[in-house]
């Protein structure tokens, strides 16, 4: 086939390595691929380090929309495109005005569980410029079919897949990443790894390494990632009396050379509509961390309570403390948990059972 991916945001997180991780498994599949995004975005460099062709479009502005859809129309008619998949609200867009009245068809990837339909444009992108959504986990697909009135026959759910390092490799890189960090080896690290905004729950993570760190005090909590809320919890940080405790370090690409050097992985999300499938928690099962998140989202289907980790419920800061000190306290169950972690991710969340799941809703769409 060829197919041809967008994604329209100007960040890299979980949606954008997404597409640059389903890209490499499709091209392996024999599939010829493009991949499309704003002019110098991380995304396209990423796919060309590849060897994937890459498209620059200026994916800005509502009032361009149709402009940037007959730039778009025009990029797959010339590379005789059989298969558009979408990743993000903007390109979706375009892409359903690209494709009307051409016999390409259009795929909607939906990486966050909240409604896609908020006014009447999206309203006929979704019934008539869109032959079918592929979401991460069922609590998407069940927000499309309730709040945005999708035939269920039209949605699939395929969870994230991505790629896993040699156990040599996690050795070494443990070693690297815990130099960088400056601590020994007897340090407890429970690494965060989102954006810092606010459905990612990082002031209840806070509030947590706070309990923690009144029984133990020889640990360190990385957060790795940007936004927003950087210097709010910053200040909440320094309130709190957590500093020597707390690392921000901002966007880091490069994220499997940094996992292997927690202990333990810890994700905050809430209930916000949000949260659906991150793939920072696929990169600690892959990594064979245990796992402490809150019950979120599709969260529930990549951590096995009480096997792989710890499920507690969301803003429930003294629940993640507790969560956090079983494991701090029991080595031992953080290693036999960071095996079903590994497990888990062996059986379900590999790219190459993603990338076959994918194309078998392009095989379907296009029959």
């Amino acid at each position: 086939m060829k197919i041809f991916l967008s994604n329209s945001t100007d960040i890299f997180a979980g949606g954008e390595d997404y597409v640059q991780i389903l890209a490499k498994y499709l091209k392996k599949r024999g599939h010829t691929l493009w991949v499309s995004a704003l002019p110098e975005h991380l995304l396209l460099k990423k796919c060309e380090e590849l060897g994937i062709e890459t498209v620059p479009l200026a994916y800005r502005g509502m009032s361009r929309v149709f402009t940037v859809a007959a730039a778009l129309r025009r990029e797959l008619k010339k590379r005789s495109i059989e298969i558009i998949h979408s990743n993000a609200n903007y390109d979706r867009t375009c892409a359903a005005v690209a494709v009307a009245y051409t016999p390409i068809l259009h795929v909607a990837g939906i990486h966050s569980a909240h409604s896609i339909q908020y006014n009447l444009t999206h309203l006929l992108r979704n019934r008539w410029g869109t032959d079918h959504f592929i979401t991460d986990a069922d609590a998407g697909k069940n927000v499309l079919i309730r709040e945005d009135h999708i035939p269920p026959e039209k949605i699939t759910t395929i969870p994230i897949g991505i790629e896993h390092d040699t156990q040599e490799f996690r050795e070494e890189a443990r070693l690297r990443a815990r130099s960088w960090l400056g601590i020994s080896e007897d340090t407890t690290v429970i690494g965060n790894v989102a954006r810092l905004v606010p459905f990612k729950g990082h002031r209840y993570l806070l509030l947590a390494i706070a309990e923690v760190t009144k029984q133990h005090t020889n640990v360190l909590f990385p957060i790795i990632g940007d936004g927003e809320l950087l210097a709010d919890l910053q200040q909440q940080t320094k309130a709190l009396a957590i500093e020597r405790y707390v690392r921000f370090l901002g966007f880091r690409d490069r994220l499997n050379e940094i996992y292997p050097g927690f202990d333990i992985y810890c994700h905050s999300s809430l209930e916000m509509a949000a949260e659906m499938f991150p793939i920072a928690i696929l990169r600690a099962l892959a990594t064979g961390l245990p796992v402490i998140c809150t019950n979120v989202g599709g969260i529930r289907a990549m951590v096995e309570d009480r096997v792989s980790g710890h499920l507690t419920a969301p803003e429930d800061p003294n629940a993640l403390a507790s969560a956090l000190l079983h494991l701090i306290n029991d080595p031992d169950l953080r290693a036999s948990m960071g095996q079903a972690s590994f497990e888990l991710f062996l059986q379900k969340f590999h790219a190459s059972a993603m990338a076959r799941n994918v194309e078998e809703v392009y095989n379907k769409v296009l029959a």
